[in-house]
């Protein structure tokens, strides 16, 4: 993201049919927007559906299950979605959640003697 919270862009030049481009048209007729719009909302949703399956959740809670502090939670979280606005706070509710569910789940505590103890 930008220091003005928008996230950064970047111009790219593609050819396509011209079949898509009317497709593509429609779509922003439909959603009342431009084309670039509505190419933008269908390569998101391709994106979400079909490649980023995963969730910044998905990502917290492997982390947390594979025994990790919350600091290094954060970080893998980042890793993989530089862009998500998740903070500690999200990541302390996901830890809570989990041991909610699973009392076995450690705490964060526990997860840094842990790391501590391995290295």
């Amino acid at each position: 993201m930008t220091d003005d919270g928008a996230k950064k862009v970047k111009r790219m030049t593609i050819t396509l049919p011209e079949e898509y481009v009317e497709g593509l048209q429609d779509v922003a007729d439909d959603m009342n927007t431009t084309v670039s719009e509505a190419i933008r909302e269908a390569v998101a949703t391709f994106l979400m559906e079909h490649y980023w399956k995963e969730t910044v959740g998905d990502t917290a809670k492997k982390a947390i299950l594979d025994k990790l502090p919350n600091e290094d939670v954060l970080k893998a979280v980042k890793a993989k979605f530089p862009l998500a606005a998740t903070s500690m706070a999200s990541i302390s509710w996901y830890r809570s959640k989990l041991r909610k569910e699973d009392p076995n789940v450690l705490t964060d505590r526990q997860a840094h003697r842990l790391k501590e103890n391995q290295d």
